[in-house]
């Protein structure tokens, strides 16, 4: 073969450690883009049915927008009061068409001209005052169902109706025209525009990729080129060109980096797959799947274009000087010593070996290293705060990632009140004119307790259209203290307007975030109502998570099929299926029997008992703990019940009833002093009295007898009769009961009153009208409340209240087995999200740091072989005259101390300027949250110190392989090997 075959594609040992290090650079480069373009498509496949067609454009200037084209909404926005109170009224057009999200139609409510229409609002309409500003206008309030797009809170009206209001503001939705806008629902976009932020950062290291690849290339070939100046002496005098000289090692240039990106390319995908196995061999979460899309293929493409390109110009650069030289300054290579360094910095960083041409691609070398390192430093430092040690996450056990939990938010008020921090909290993929960015759902005194976030500017919200701003997300977005947002759904078609009143600084990527309230969070998500995506907690301990999950509601005694036993109700409040044995206590017997409840459901158990005696007998069941009375037959016999008005006008004749078990007594005797009346077959009768005064009225039904005292003045009113009743009556830290306010008219005219029913969290006025003799029921839902005696009342107009106590039971154990019924991980809301949605963050980061450790070692070392290789024959003449490997090696090592510290210093300030730029410019925001590294004292001078580490070890690589040769093989040159079958090179 000919000079050029020999110089292009001879292969020699400084060529394979030239290969290896191209191939660590470019297994990096394809290990970070299929872990990060795999991380993105895992995301935009998970929210791939969230994806819509509309966008929500947000106009402040009422008289500029234009109307909705016709496939488009236009809803006109007015600031106004509604009986005083605040209330948000938006007009719809009464012609507003159908819109068609994911498969589904969505119909606009058209409410009737001249009225407002919210939910909750009077069935039969009431005339309530209309405000604003400038103008007041009386309208009818009616009632309306929930809309999927519009908040329940809002007060929908005609378009028309409101032509004399001045609008506040303008929101249309229309089709999505590709431009900046704010979608109707966001977490499709959210994701897709994440993605794409993080291609953009793989671009940015593939260009950081062939900087490495440019300065290993060039310290292969630039070594080469010096070793072998007397055969390119020899070459230029028999005729070789200086064109033709670079042009053959520029070709051997491309060659190293060709056969690099192959193996490079293998090693990257065998690595990444081997961490991933490893991380499912050790039992580590992770949903990462590896494949090569067309996203990839692109990137890596780009890639090899880069890095090929800057083995071109390595070659060029690394030849050029050499190869333009004159014959008589090509002369044999020599051999500097640290005398004969020709570094700048020889006076102030005297060497004794090695010289100072390592310094430079050490510090380009280090500066890539230094740079993934900060941004590692910066993913780690974002999601850190949210996975602190000592947090945990209560989750739905069985749900996909966390986007799709649905926990009750009353678990959270069941911790809280035994003392554990707890904050319910909902995720949000939202969209801001094509920024993502993530808001979180929250309690906001619970959630700046938990996270010890503090306000930097404004107020805490105070309503649910109410939101603050992290300091980044304000410094990105431009959204301002005072503004107002309008966002679309995350997991669901949604609209809503919050007016941000403060903005907030956190830690990590709490700073990137938009808080806004709970119910403001469920109606732009499928999260259901009263509940939440997951609950932070701090200071539960897990291992009390053992306790059941079943709680008995109730026990009757009854007959089932003939058989006599006692019938125990009860409710599996957790997240997961449960079992538990529960004690059954009839009298003096006692039965054991297991109870199994699916979660989130109630069940009825039949325990069978040998009838006891006739009389009052104990029942005792968990907590529930009553008296019953069984005849001699072993059926209950329940109590006589009296209903009766407690006060009465002279001469009123009130109908008295007589009732068992809620079924009426017929022939029961009804005595007021001498006076007696049977019942009729309605279990009803009547006694008139005539004077005041107070009076006993008895009912007896065989040997039961019911007395009830009654007061007759001249100034009583003709009221209802009040029963109140309460279901379940012994409820628990996770029941809403219901409370049953049962009203009977017993006189003979009817009657219209007002009732109000309230109680712990609860006031509810009704309207009723009763016929004579009629009744009606009023049922009121009361809220969830912690442990503890609660009262609840319910009075007609003036009258007297009827009052009910009850108990919450709250059993310590409780709390912490319904958190255990739910996935109970360590962790942070976020960090479990990281985990579900995008595989193991550890496994991430291990890969990641993997790859970049030996792209820099192999790289470093690569620096570090030519300076050792430029020094080869001194470390020969030593071994000779008998110096110990160990004493070249210390020689080395005080040289590269000094090489590595001003490199690792140079490296971290070059890699610090970068990133910073990066930062400004925008480009290091990754769905939504802005990589900020950390520069803590710690961590510059942890940085420092690996990038020393690195040059030292790459350093003793590098002379390791010269240490084992044979001294004499050091001091012989070596030159263009000679074709085989020729005597001398030719010209080719």
């Amino acid at each position: 073969m000919g000079y050029r075959r020999a110089l292009s594609f001879g292969w020699e040992t400084r060529d394979t450690l030239a290969v290896l290090v191209i191939a660590l650079t470019v297994s990096f480069l394809v290990g970070a883009a299929v872990l990060g373009v795999s991380l993105g498509q895992q995301t935009t496949t998970i929210s791939d049915e969230f994806g819509s067609s509309y966008h929500v454009e947000h106009v402040e200037s009422p008289a500029s927008a234009a109307g909705a084209d016709e496939s488009g909404v236009r809803l006109v926005f007015v600031r106004a009061t509604v009986d005083g109170a605040p209330a948000t009224v938006v007009g719809i057009p009464a012609d507003a068409p159908e819109l068609s999200v994911r498969g589904q139609t969505i119909s606009f409510p058209r409410p009737d001209p001249g009225t407002l229409a919210v939910v909750g609002g009077p069935s039969t309409g009431e005339t309530v005052s209309l405000t604003t500003d400038e103008t007041e206008t009386t309208v009818t309030l009616t009632d309306r169902s929930g809309h999927r797009v519009l908040q329940d809170g809002w007060y929908l009206s005609r378009t028309e109706t409101l032509s004399g209001l001045e609008a506040t503001d303008v929101v249309r939705i229309e089709r999505a025209d590709g431009g900046p806008a704010t979608p109707l629902l966001s977490a499709l976009q959210f994701f897709v525009l994440g993605t794409g932020q993080l291609v953009r950062l793989l671009q940015l290291a593939t260009l950081a990729s062939g900087i490495l690849v440019g300065v290993t290339t060039y310290s292969v070939i630039r070594l080469t080129v010096k070793e072998r100046r007397p055969d390119i002496a020899v070459l230029r005098s028999t005729g070789a060109t200086p064109r033709q000289i670079v042009g053959v090692y520029t070709l051997r240039a491309v060659v190293l980096a060709t056969v690099g990106l192959a193996l490079g390319y293998s090693i990257g995908v065998i690595l990444v797959r081997a961490v991933l196995n490893a991380a499912i061999y050790a039992g580590l979460p992770t949903s990462l799947a590896l494949a090569l899309t067309p996203t990839v293929v692109g990137l890596l493409g780009l890639a090899s274009a880069v890095l090929l390109v800057a083995g071109v110009v390595a070659g060029l650069t690394a030849s050029y000087p050499e190869a333009t030289k004159p014959l008589d300054q090509l002369t044999s290579p020599g051999q500097p010593t640290a005398e004969g360094s020709r570094s700048p910095f020889r006076r102030l960083f005297e060497t004794r070996l090695l010289g100072w041409e390592a310094a430079v691609p050490t510090v380009a070398t280090l500066s890539v290293f230094m740079g993934v390192v900060l941004l590692l430093s910066a993913v780690i430092g974002a999601v850190g705060p949210l996975s602190g040690v000592g947090q945990q996450t209560i989750t739905e056990p069985d749900a996909p990632h966390p986007i799709a939990s649905n926990v009750p938010e009353s678990y959270a008020s069941a911790l809280r009140s035994q003392g554990v921090a707890v904050s319910p909290e909902i995720l949000l993929f939202e969209v801001h004119r094509s920024t993502p960015f993530v808001a979180r759902g929250v309690n906001y005194s619970a959630y700046e307790s938990f996270s010890h976030t503090r306000l930097t500017e404004g107020r805490a919200p105070e309503a649910d259209n109410e939101a603050l701003v992290g300091a980044s997300l304000s410094e990105a977005t431009g959204l301002a203290v005072g503004e107002t947002l309008v966002l679309g759904g995350s997991t669901t078609p949604g609209i809503t307007r919050v007016e941000i009143v403060g903005r907030f600084a956190g830690t990590g990527v709490q700073d990137d975030q938009l808080l806004v309230s709970l119910d403001t969070a469920r109606h732009l998500t499928t999260t259901g109502r009263n509940g939440v995506q997951f609950i932070r907690t701090r200071g539960l301990a897990s291992d009390d998570a053992s306790a059941s999950t079943i709680v008995v509601t109730d026990a009757t005694v009854t007959r089932r099929d003939g058989s006599f036993g006692v019938a125990v109700e009860a409710t599996n409040l957790g997240l997961s299926d449960a079992s538990r044995p529960v004690s059954v206590t009839l009298g003096d017997a006692t039965a054991e029997t297991p109870l199994s409840v699916p979660s989130r459901r109630s069940t009825t158990t039949f325990v069978a008992f040998e009838p006891p005696g006739a009389g009052t007998v104990s029942l005792s069941v968990a907590d529930v703990t009553k008296s019953v009375t069984v005849d001699e037959r072993g059926r209950v016999v329940d109590p006589l019940s009296v209903t009766v008005p407690t006060s009465i006008p002279v001469g009123g004749a009130p109908r008295i009833s007589v009732s068992r078990g809620g079924e009426p007594v017929a022939n029961a005797t009804v005595s007021v002093g001498e006076r007696s009346r049977t019942t009729d077959a309605d279990g009803t009768t009547r006694i008139r009295f005539n004077e005041t005064g107070t009076y006993v009225v008895s009912a007896r039904a065989g040997s039961q007898q019911r007395n009830t005292t009654v007061t007759v003045s001249a100034d009583a009113t003709r009221q209802p009769v009040q029963t109140l009743s309460l279901s379940p009556q012994t409820p628990t830290l996770f029941t809403s009961p219901t409370v049953t306010t049962r009203l009977a008219n017993p006189w003979t005219r009817q009657l219209n009153a007002t009732v109000a029913v309230r109680g712990p969290g609860t006031d509810v006025e009704r309207a009723v009208s009763l016929a004579p003799g009629g009744s009606s029921r009023v049922a009121v839902t009361l809220p969830q409340r912690p442990a503890g005696e609660y009262t609840v009342s319910s009075q007609v107009g003036a009258s007297e209240p009827a009052t009910l106590t009850y108990r919450v039971r709250g059993d310590e154990r409780l709390a912490t087995a319904l958190a255990g019924s739910g996935r109970y991980t360590s962790g942070g809301g976020i960090a479990q999200a990281i985990q579900l949605v995008f595989g193991n963050l550890e496994v991430l980061l291990a890969a990641v740091v993997a790859l970049v450790s030996l792209m820099t070692v192999g790289s470093t070392t690569a620096a570090f072989t030519r300076s050792t290789y430029g020094v080869r024959k001194t470390i020969g003449v030593y071994r000779a005259t008998g110096a110990r490997r160990t004493d070249i090696l210390r020689l080395v090592l005080f040289d590269t101390l000094k090489i590595g510290l001003f490199a690792s210093v140079a490296a971290f300030a070059i890699a610090t300027a970068a990133v910073t730029a990066l930062l400004s410019l925008g480009e290091l925001r990754v769905f939504g949250v802005a990589l900020t590294p950390v520069f803590s004292p710690g961590v510059v001078a942890g940085m420092v110190l690996a990038g020393l580490g690195l040059a030292v070890a790459s350093a003793c690589l590098a002379t390791g392989y010269l240490l084992l040769r044979d001294p004499g093989a050091l001091l012989v040159d070596r030159h263009i090997p000679t074709p085989e079958g020729e005597g001398s090179i030719t010209n080719e």
